[in-house]
């Protein structure tokens, strides 16, 4: 029962993360025009920062619930490299998003979106197709 929970608080937590990152970049595209830029759209791009960081906290949390309390040994975990895969794409993507959520929440709605922070956007995307691949194969014991 409690692994139950906290499989669904990872899987939550991981699918809350990954709709909070592609609204973001999807709604980047829309403050690169002049139009477009005013102060409720950085407001708003705070709350989708704000909920995205929570579904995050969530789905770590949950996470190393899983890996070090409930479930399968932490063995089980510890000595897969697929499962290091995964956690090294994981502090990758958190890395590369870092640089466009603190310019996001921090700036002024005159200054203009840099090409480097729609980039780091873009790239973070293929990353949220190729993690959820890595946790369906380190699930079914893949690398163990």
């Amino acid at each position: 029962m409690v692994e139950a929970l906290f499989r669904a608080l990872h899987l939550l937590g991981a699918l809350g993360m990954a709709t909070g990152l592609i609204i973001a970049t999807l709604a980047g595209g829309s403050l690169a025009t002049e139009s477009e830029r005013h102060p409720l759209a950085y407001q708003t791009f705070r709350k989708i920062y704000a909920y995205t960081a929570l579904s995050t906290m969530l789905s770590m949390a949950g996470g190393l619930m899983l890996w070090l309390v409930v479930g399968k040994p932490a063995a089980f975990y510890s000595n897969n490299p697929v499962f290091h895969a995964k956690l090294g794409l994981v502090i990758v993507l958190l890395a590369v998003l870092i640089y466009p959520a603190w310019f996001l929440c921090r700036s002024h709605w005159q200054n203009p979106i840099p090409p480097t922070v729609r980039r780091l956007q873009k790239s973070a995307l293929p990353l949220l197709i190729i993690i959820p691949a890595l946790a369906y194969l380190v699930a079914r014991g893949v690398g163990y």
